[in-house]
């Protein structure tokens, strides 16, 4: 995996990963972290550190998915 690192490194981030930040940011309680800054100049890898982080704090909309999220 330590090739894939090294050729991620200085690459701009995805389109996929630009509109996932942007779907992440509405449902995630860490989305005020992240609201000045601009994902445009983002890197890949600094892309994916922000959805992870926001992955983790995402609150669902979707109330059947919130009471699976609860019992997990």
């Amino acid at each position: 995996m330590k090739w894939v690192d090294e050729f991620f490194q200085d690459e701009e981030c995805s389109l996929y990963q630009i509109s996932m930040i942007e779907t992440l940011m509405k449902t995630s309680s860490a989305a005020y972290l992240y609201q000045e800054i601009d994902i445009t100049e983002l890197t890949y890898e600094e892309a994916n550190e922000i959805i992870k982080e926001l992955r983790e704090n995402d609150n669902p909309i979707d109330p059947r998915e919130q009471f699976n999220r609860m019992f997990k």
